[in-house]
C-alpha cells in the first residue's frame, strides 16, 4: 500500500517537473495566494474606525477604599460603578482582580478598567495642599480582534469622562470656601468698623474749627477763654473714643492682613494650579483636534458634534484664563502690583483661543453643510493651541520666582500701611493726655493771662494736624478701590471655579499582547484566507484521481501527498512574505512559520478530502465554507457584532481556530488557548481522514453515475 502511494506521489512531481505548462501552472498556484493575502495586509496596514456596542465585555474592577471628604465618608469609585450600571456603552463586567486579569488573558474580557485603592483620596486632594490627580487602569488586550481596542478605547473615555462630571459636581463646591469665608467676613464685619472710625475722625477735624476760634476769642477776654477751655474738654472724651476705637479697629485690620497673607499663601498653589490646568487642557484639545481630524477623514457623522464639543472645551478655557487676568488685574491697582507683561501674555492666550474657535467654527459651518473641510485648518488650530500650552508653561515655570514675589509684596504693603495707621494712632493717643493737661492748666490758669492762651493756640494746630494725618490714611483704607475688588474677588472665583473644573482624571493605558499596527492585527486573518483560497484554487486545477488501478485508500493518501507539498509551499511563501516583505511585528516568527504550515496541512485535508470523497459536490461544499468562514470566524470584527448564526456556528469552523493559532504566535503565548487550537485543528485532520477512508469508496460509486451524466451534458470537465 505505501509502495503504490508513493508511486502516485513521484509519478505527479515527474509529470510536474517533465511539462512546462504543468510547472508554470503550479508555480502560480504557489505564489497567488501569497499575492491575495499581502495585498490585503498591506492595504488594512494602518486605517481608523471606531464604533460602541453593549455585545463588546469590559471588566470593571473598583478597588477603591473610599474617604473622608468635608466631614463625610465617600467613595467615588462606588459611584462609578453605580454609573456604568445605567450605562449601555460596553458590556461592562463588574469583577474582583484576579477574574478580571484572567478573563483579559483569555480573550474572555477585551480590556479592563481598573480604579485604585486611593482614587478618592487622590481626587479629593483637590481641596489640600498636596494635590493629586485621580488615575484609572485601562488594560487592552491588542492580540484578541484587530477592532476591539478601537471600540474599548471609547469606552473608556467614556467612563473617563462620567467620573470628571461626578467630581465637579462633589468637589467643586466648596473649591475656595475659605477664601469666600474671608471675604464675608471683611465686608460685614471690618470694613463698616473702619468706615466708623473714619466718620468719627471726619466729625473731629470738623471741630477743630471752632476750637481755634475760640482760643482767638480767648485773647478777648478770661471769660470767653474759661468757655472755650470748657468747650474743648467736652470734646477731650470724644477725641479718646475716637482714637480707641481707630486703635482696635487697625489691630483688627492688621490681623485680617495676616490672614489675607495667609489665604494668598494658600491662593497661590490654586492660582499655578490653574496656569498647569490651562497648558494640560490646551495639550487635551490638541489631541482632541487629532481625533476631530480622524473623524473628518473616516466619514464620521458625529464629526459636527465632536467639534462643537471642543468649541465649549475652548471657550471653558478662556473663561480660566479671563478668571485668571481678573486677579492680576485687581493686584495690579495696588502700587505695588505690577504685572502688565503677563497679563498682556494672558491676554495674548485668549486672542489665540478666539482663532482657534474661529477656525473651528468655520470648520463646523462647512462639515454642517455637508462641504469639503478644509483639513489644514486643524493644523493651524493645533498650532494656536500648541501656543497657548507653550506660553501657560513659560508662565508656570516662572510663577514661585516671579509672580509670588510680586502678589507678596502687595499683600506686604497694604500690611505697612495698616502698621503705619496704627501707630500714628498710638503717637496721637500718647499725645492726648498732654492735651488734656495742657487744657486742664488753661482752664485754671485762665487768670494768668495771655500767655496761657497763646500756649493753646501753639499746640492746637499740632493736635489738627495729627488727626488730619490719621484721618487721610484710614479714608484711604476705606475707599480704597483695589481692596473692594480683592474681597470681591475672593468671592467671585469660586462660583468661576465651580463652573470650569475640568479633566481631573488621567488615564492610564497598559497594552498586553500589542500587535503595534493595525495591518500586523489583520495579518492571521488574511494569511488564513489566502490558504484557504490556495486549497480552492489547488482543488480547481488539479485533479484527485490518480491514473491506473488503485485503491480508494491508495488513490487518496498519494494524491494528498501532492496536495499538501503543494499547500506546504504555499504557506511557507506567505508566512515569509509575512514576516520579511511586509515586515509585521511578531514575538515568535518561528512558531508563526510553524503554525501556518500546520493550517495549510489542516486545510489540505478538510478541502482535498471533500473533494476527493464528493468530487464536484466537494468543490461546492468548500467554496461554501470559505464564504461562512470569512463572516463566522472573528478575524476582522468582534463575533459578537455578527448576526446570532455567525456567533453560533463560529466554534464550529477550522477558521476560528487556524486565526488564533496565528495571533498567539505573533501577539504572545496564552498556553492553554494555543493548546486548544492544535488540538482541535488535529480534530479537523483526524476526522477528515476517517471519514475519506470509510466513505471515500462508496460515495465515489453512489456519485458516479451522477459525474457520468453531467460529463455528458458537455458542461463541466
Amino acid at each position: 500500500m505505501i509502495k503504490n502511494i508513493w508511486t502516485i506521489y513521484k509519478e505527479d512531481l515527474k509529470r510536474i517537473f517533465t511539462n512546462y505548462a504543468a510547472l508554470i501552472v503550479i508555480l502560480a498556484l504557489c505564489i497567488l495566494p501569497s499575492l491575495y493575502a499581502w495585498f490585503n495586509i498591506k492595504a488594512s496596514w494602518d486605517p481608523y474606525g471606531q464604533q460602541a456596542t453593549s455585545q463588546i465585555k469590559i471588566g470593571v474592577i473598583n478597588n477603591d477604599k473610599g474617604t473622608e471628604f468635608n466631614g463625610k465618608l465617600i467613595n467615588i469609585g462606588d459611584q462609578v460603578v453605580d454609573q456604568l450600571k445605567e450605562n449601555d456603552l460596553m458590556g461592562w463586567q463588574f469583577v474582583d482582580e484576579a477574574e478580571g486579569e484572567k478573563a483579559l488573558e483569555e480573550g474572555t474580557f477585551y480590556a479592563t478598567i481598573t480604579i485604585p485603592d486611593n482614587f478618592s483620596q487622590d481626587i479629593t486632594s483637590l481641596v489640600t495642599s498636596d494635590v493629586k490627580k485621580g488615575q484609572m487602569i485601562y488594560r487592552v488586550n491588542e492580540k484578541i480582534n484587530a477592532i476591539a481596542p478601537k471600540l474599548t478605547s471609547k469606552g473608556a473615555t467614556g467612563v473617563q469622562e462620567n467620573i470628571n462630571q461626578t467630581i465637579v459636581e462633589t468637589v467643586s463646591g466648596i473649591l475656595f470656601e475659605a477664601g469666600k469665608g474671608l471675604g464675608l467676613e471683611i465686608q460685614e464685619t471690618v470694613l463698616p468698623q473702619l468706615s466708623h472710625v473714619y466718620d468719627q475722625l471726619e466729625e473731629l477735624i470738623s471741630k477743630f474749627g471752632d476750637m481755634n476760634s475760640l482760643v482767638q476769642t480767648a485773647h478777648n477776654g478770661g471769660i470767653q477763654l474759661k468757655d472755650l477751655i470748657a468747650s474743648i474738654q467736652t470734646d477731650l472724651p470724644l477725641i479718646e473714643t475716637t482714637i480707641t476705637s481707630a486703635k482696635t479697629t487697625i489691630t483688627s485690620l492688621e490681623s485680617f492682613m495676616d490672614t489675607s497673607k495667609s489665604a494668598l499663601s494658600d491662593f497661590m498653589p490654586t492660582l499655578k494650579n490653574d496656569l498647569l490646568l490651562i497648558q494640560t487642557i490646551a495639550d487635551e484639545l490638541n489631541t482632541y483636534v487629532s481625533q476631530i481630524e480622524e473623524a473628518i477623514l473616516s466619514g464620521s457623522d458625529k464629526a459636527p458634534e465632536l467639534i462643537e464639543n471642543l468649541i465649549t472645551k475652548v471657550e471653558s478655557t478662556q473663561s480660566l484664563v479671563r478668571s485668571f487676568v481678573k486677579v492680576l488685574e485687581s493686584f495690579n491697582k495696588f502700587p505695588a502690583g505690577r504685572f502688565d507683561d503677563l497679563i498682556s501674555q494672558l491676554q495674548g492666550v485668549n486672542g489665540e483661543l478666539d482663532k482657534a474657535k474661529d477656525f473651528l467654527q468655520q470648520l463646523h459651518d462647512t462639515t454642517v453643510n455637508g462641504g469639503e473641510p478644509n483639513l489644514t485648518v486643524l493644523n493651524n488650530i493645533k498650532t494656536l493651541l500648541s501656543s497657548v500650552s507653550s506660553t501657560a508653561s513659560s508662565i508656570y515655570n516662572r510663577f514661585d520666582s516671579a509672580i509670588v514675589p510680586s502678589l507678596n509684596n502687595v499683600i506686604d504693603q497694604a500690611y505697612s500701611t495698616a502698621t503705619n495707621v496704627l501707630q500714628v494712632l498710638k503717637e496721637a493717643e500718647t499725645k492726648l493726655p498732654d492735651v488734656a493737661s495742657l487744657l486742664n492748666t488753661a482752664y485754671e490758669g485762665a487768670d494768668k493771662g495771655i500767655d496761657a492762651i497763646e500756649y493753646i493756640n501753639s499746640k492746637l494746630p499740632e493736635a489738627e494736624n495729627k488727626v488730619r494725618e490719621v484721618t487721610a490714611k484710614l479714608g484711604d483704607i476705606n475707599e480704597s478701590q483695589s481692596l473692594q475688588e480683592v474681597l470681591t474677588l475672593l468671592q467671585e472665583a469660586v462660583t468661576e471655579r465651580q463652573n470650569f473644573m475640568s479633566s481631573p482624571v488621567d488615564l492610564v493605558e497598559e497594552t498586553i499582547f500589542p500587535m503595534h499596527n493595525y495591518g500586523t492585527a489583520m495579518t492571521p486573518f488574511y494569511s488564513v484566507l489566502a490558504q484557504w483560497v490556495g486549497m480552492t484554487l489547488l482543488i480547481s486545477m488539479l485533479s484527485v484521481h490518480a491514473k491506473g488501478e488503485y485503491r480508494p485508500s491508495e488513490e487518496y493518501f498519494g494524491k494528498f501527498l501532492l496536495f499538501a507539498t503543494i499547500a506546504l509551499v504555499q504557506g511557507l511563501i506567505i508566512a515569509l512574505g509575512d514576516l520579511y516583505l511586509l515586515n509585521i511585528y511578531c514575538v515568535n516568527p518561528g512558531l508563526f512559520i510553524v503554525g501556518i504550515l500546520f493550517t495549510s496541512i489542516t486545510f489540505t485535508f478538510i478541502v482535498y478530502s471533500l473533494v476527493s470523497v464528493f468530487g464536484n459536490v466537494g468543490k461546492v461544499v468548500s467554496i461554501i465554507l470559505l464564504v461562512l468562514q470569512v463572516a463566522g470566524s472573528g478575524g476582522t470584527f468582534p463575533i459578537q457584532l455578527t448576526p446570532k448564526f455567525f456567533q453560533i456556528i463560529n466554534p464550529f469552523l477550522p477558521f476560528t481556530y487556524a486565526i488564533s493559532f496565528a495571533r498567539e504566535s505573533i501577539g504572545g503565548i496564552v498556553e492553554n488557548v494555543l493548546a486548544k487550537d492544535i488540538i482541535i485543528m488535529c480534530i479537523y485532520s483526524v476526522g477528515a481522514v476517517l471519514i475519506s477512508l470509510f466513505l471515500k469508496k462508496p460515495i465515489n460509486k453512489l456519485l458516479q453515475g451522477f459525474a457520468e451524466k453531467f460529463e455528458e451534458s458537455g458542461l463541466g470537465e
